[in-house]
C-alpha cells in the first residue's frame, strides 16, 4: 500500500500539556461528524471537570469527501475556539481510496507530530465520525493505560437508531453480544490477566481503540489492509504482547446505518441480517467443543476454519454452564461441555 505523505505536516506542534490526539478518518460524514466533536469538546474527568482543553488535540482526516465533511469540522473548531480540532482534506487515488489508508495516514501522522515535539508518553485515541463518545471517554482511556498500552472501549448503538432497526435483527445483535461475552468470560477463566481484569468486554474495533506511542510504533502502525484494518491492527498489538485492557468505562454510541463508509464494516453486517417481512433467522456458530479447546491451548484453528453449525443459543447455554461450574480442571471441563453440547 502507498501511504500519502502526513496530510497534518504543517500544523503546529502539539501543547506541551498535550497527552492525546482523537484520530478521526472521515468520508463524506458532514451529517454527523459534528456531533462526534461536540462530544469531545464536552470531555470531562471522572469528577466531572471539564477536561483541560490543551490536554488532548483531534485530528479529522477527510479524505475523497464529496459533501461538506471538513467544513463542519472547522465550525466545530469554531465552537471550542480552545481545543486543536484540525482537519485534513484529501484525495486518495482510486486505488488506495479505502478506510486502511485513511486510517493509517491519520494515525501515522499523529505518532509522528508526537515524536517530532519529542513527546514520548503519549495515546493515540481512535474514533469514529459516525460515533459519540461518552462524557468521560478519553479520561478513562487515559485512566486505564495506566496498567495497559491499549485500550478497547464499549460500543453500543445509538438508542434513537436502535430502536429503529428491526426486531429481529435487533435480537441477532444482543445474541452475538452474549455468545462473544461469554468467551470473554471464560477466556479471564482460563487465562486470566491482571491489566483485563473482569468484568471486561470483548469489542476491538475503530469507534474505540486506544494506543500507546510506543505499542503503535512497534507493530508498524496500521497493517496495509483495504478493510477491517481497526481488527487487523488490534491483532497485531496482541501478537506482538502489548498488554489490552477491554474496559466498560470506556464507551462510545455508534450509528446503526446499513451503508458502511467501509466495506465489511458493521452497517454491511447488519443489513445482511435484516430479512423481508423481519423473519428471525438463527445465529449459528461453531460448536462449543472447538472453543473450549482453543481456549484450553489445543491447535484447532481459527473460528474460521470451522463451520458455524450450532445456534449462538445453545453455544451461550453450553458456555455459560461451564463458566458457573468453574474451570479448575481440564479434563473435567471437557467432560462438562461434552455432556452439555451432546
Amino acid at each position: 500500500m502507498i501511504v500519502p505523505p502526513d496530510p497534518f505536516a504543517d500544523l503546529p506542534a502539539p501543547h506541551a500539556n498535550c497527552r492525546a490526539t482523537v484520530v478521526i478518518p472521515a468520508r463524506d460524514e458532514a451529517t454527523l461528524i459534528g456531533r462526534a466533536l461536540d462530544a469531545l469538546g464536552a470531555q470531562r474527568d471522572a469528577n466531572g471537570s471539564l477536561l483541560a482543553a490543551d490536554s488532548f488535540d483531534v485530528l479529522v482526516y477527510a479524505n475523497n469527501c464529496t459533501d461538506d465533511t471538513a467544513a463542519a469540522v472547522r465550525a466545530a473548531a469554531r465552537r471550542y475556539p480552545g481545543h486543536a480540532i484540525y482537519v485534513a482534506e484529501e484525495s486518495l487515488p482510486p486505488n488506495v481510496a479505502h478506510i486502511g489508508t485513511a486510517r493509517r495516514a491519520a494515525m501515522n501522522a499523529a505518532s509522528a507530530r508526537f515524536a517530532a515535539a519529542g513527546i514520548c508518553d503519549a495515546v493515540l485515541a481512535a474514533t469514529d465520525a459516525d460515533s459519540v463518545p461518552s462524557p468521560t471517554w478519553l479520561a478513562w482511556t487515559l485512566r486505564e493505560m495506566e496498567q495497559a498500552e491499549v485500550v478497547t472501549g464499549r460500543i453500543v448503538v445509538d438508542p434513537n437508531e436502535w430502536r429503529q432497526l428491526p426486531a429481529s435483527t435487533r435480537e441477532m445483535l444482543s445474541e452475538e453480544d452474549a455468545y462473544h461475552f461469554a468467551i470473554a468470560r471464560l477466556k479471564t477463566q482460563f487465562d486470566p490477566k491482571p491489566h483485563d481484569p473482569w468484568p471486561h468486554h470483548w469489542q476491538r474495533s475503530g469507534p474505540s481503540l486506544a494506543i500507546h506511542l510506543s505499542a503503535y510504533d512497534a507493530v508498524g502502525g496500521v497493517p496495509p489492509v483495504r478493510s477491517l484494518e481497526d481488527i487487523a491492527l488490534y491483532d497485531a498489538l496482541e501478537r506482538g504482547g502489548a498488554r489490552i485492557r477491554h474496559s466498560l468505562r470506556v464507551r462510545v454510541r455508534t450509528s446503526a446505518r446499513l451503508h458502511s463508509r467501509a466495506a465489511g464494516g458493521f452497517g454491511t453486517r447488519i443489513k445482511a441480517w435484516q430479512q423481508p417481512g423481519d423473519i428471525r433467522r438463527p445465529l449459528l456458530v461453531e460448536d462449543p467443543e472447538i472453543t473450549l479447546a482453543r481456549l484450553r491451548g489445543e491447535d484447532v484453528g481459527p473460528p474460521s476454519e470451522h463451520a458455524a453449525c450450532v445456534t449462538a443459543a445453545e453455544a451461550i447455554a453450553a458456555l455459560r454452564q461451564v463458566i458457573a461450574r468453574g474451570v479448575i480442571d481440564e479434563r473435567a471441563t471437557r467432560s462438562n461441555v461434552a455432556s452439555i453440547a451432546g
